[in-house]
């Protein structure tokens, strides 16, 4: 499972998409948005991510935060 973390920003756009039949979201106290996916490969995963920006966060699990990284990473000698 992959909990990921949306900005007040894009909260209300995000909690009516539908990622996956098993998904769990939940709107926070502080107008952010979470949201619990299961997933076993990262890669459609990721794209979807990172078409958020700044506005996604993930939490878990690590293995996926360190992915993200990465990527962002990357993206940025991509730009250097």
């Amino acid at each position: 499972w992959a909990t990921l973390l949306f900005s007040p920003k894009i909260a209300r756009w995000v909690s009516s998409e539908r990622w996956h039949p098993n998904q769990k979201g939940k709107h926070l106290k502080d107008g952010n948005y979470e949201l619990k996916i299961p997933y076993s490969k990262d890669t459609e995963l990721l794209m979807d991510i990172l078409k958020y920006g700044a506005e996604v966060k993930v939490i878990s699990p690590i293995e996926l935060v360190e992915r993200v990284s990465q990527e962002i990473d990357s993206m940025k000698m991509a730009y250097s």
